[in-house]
């Protein structure tokens, strides 16, 4: 993975560098957010659905070929069910979060489509839990217990947490998108794919989230 990585990105450096449109002026900042759905790959996708995925960053851009983006990304990890009837529980639930630092390679070109390559590594969080529905005793049925779901004879419904897990590892990813300029300022709306591999303990998190959002 790291290998791959490090080839993509030097070969498409060393493209951009050649270019001639790469003297032209650049935003210093760029910033992203979106959201979307995220594939599991491999053998997660032996344990878990496709989950919603959200993502926010920025950084500089330290030259008009290259640019930085720290990123933080949130992903559901919805269990199946065949899993939990194995298990013999009601329910569960598990998710990643990463904190990831990026290089994005823009790809020259003309008009207001673009396109750009972008693959880093960083930090992920993968926890999970098996919960059962439990009511929990309270003294009064106040309003606010609505939130949660009601209130009956002193008694709301809560989850009970049978086991629960985490893992935390570095990992890595690689992928690319398109953007769409909306304004002279540089505002763009962007859908991107990427893969992101994680070696967690027991089973590894492969992950290829779709995103759509924006880019400023």
């Amino acid at each position: 993975m790291e290998q791959m990585l490090v080839r993509a990105l030097a070969g498409a450096c060393l493209l951009l560098i050649s270019y001639p449109g790469m003297g032209q002026d650049s935003p210093r900042w760029n910033f992203t957010m979106g959201g979307g759905v995220g594939f599991p790959e491999g053998t997660s996708a032996h344990f878990v659905n496709n989950g919603a995925d959200f993502v926010v960053g920025g950084g500089p851009n330290l030259w008009p070929w290259l640019g930085v983006d720290a990123e933080y990304m949130w992903h559901d990890l919805p269990i199946k069910q065949n899993i939990i009837r194995d298990l013999q529980v009601p329910g569960g639930g598990a998710r990643v979060h990463a904190i990831t630092l990026n290089a994005i390679v823009p790809i020259p070109t003309h008009g207001k489509m673009g396109f750009y390559i972008i693959g880093g590594g960083g930090w992920y969080h993968r926890s999970g839990e098996l919960t059962e529905p439990t009511y929990v005793p309270g003294t009064v049925c106040a309003p606010f217990y609505l939130w949660w779901g009601g209130c009956v004879d002193g008694f709301f419904p809560g989850k009970n947490v049978l086991a629960s897990s985490s893992s935390d590892a570095w990992g890595g990813n690689i992928g690319g998108g398109i953007t769409y300029k909306l304004t002279v300022g540089g505002l763009k709306l962007y859908t991107e794919i990427r893969y992101h591999h994680v070696p967690h303990q027991q089973v590894a998190t492969d992950l290829l989230p779709l995103t759509f959002g924006l880019r400023w």
